[in-house]
């Protein structure tokens, strides 16, 4: 692993911990969702934002599969809350409202990342060409096709 892709590593955790950490800091066990109403809870549904702006900005494109866990989880609790009958209307539009912005964010996210490693395979391109052994693009194996034998 280069030294960059270390430092790029760090920073992307760096933001995937403070998610976390204020992820820790909301009460999801508060009576009737009660949380959808706490600043936390929305400095956390935020905070995946500045992880976008983060692929956005730095050719990353690793994705911690701790996020993505943390992700499905939030889904599930807001997507019951969201459809908790028992809930005022406003709260239960507050789940909704939680749900489609880290689908939103995660979705960037991935796109984003699926993006950067498209511009790093074009980057390992020779000014002049690809820089393969074989001259072909990369991943073109077909001379050592044995079943064309």
């Amino acid at each position: 692993m280069q030294n960059d892709d270390f430092i790029v590593g760090k920073k992307r955790r760096q933001l995937e911990d403070a998610i976390v950490a204020q992820f820790d800091k909301v009460d999801f066990k508060q009576k009737k969702h009660a949380y959808l109403e706490d600043e936390d809870f929305w400095d956390f549904v935020f905070g995946w934002y500045e992880l976008v702006k983060y692929y956005e900005r730095v050719q990353d494109t690793a994705i911690g599969a701790h996020m993505l866990d943390l992700y499905r989880q939030c889904g599930q609790v807001f997507r019951v809350a969201a459809q908790d009958m028992s809930l005022p209307e406003r709260r239960r539009d507050k789940a909704a409202d939680a749900l489609y912005q880290m689908t939103y964010y995660v979705d960037r996210m991935i796109r984003q990342a699926q993006r950067n490693g498209v511009e790093k395979a074009a980057d390992k391109r020779d000014a002049i060409g690809d820089t393969s052994w074989t001259g072909k693009p990369l991943g073109d194996n077909s001379d050592n096709d044995l079943s064309k034998n």
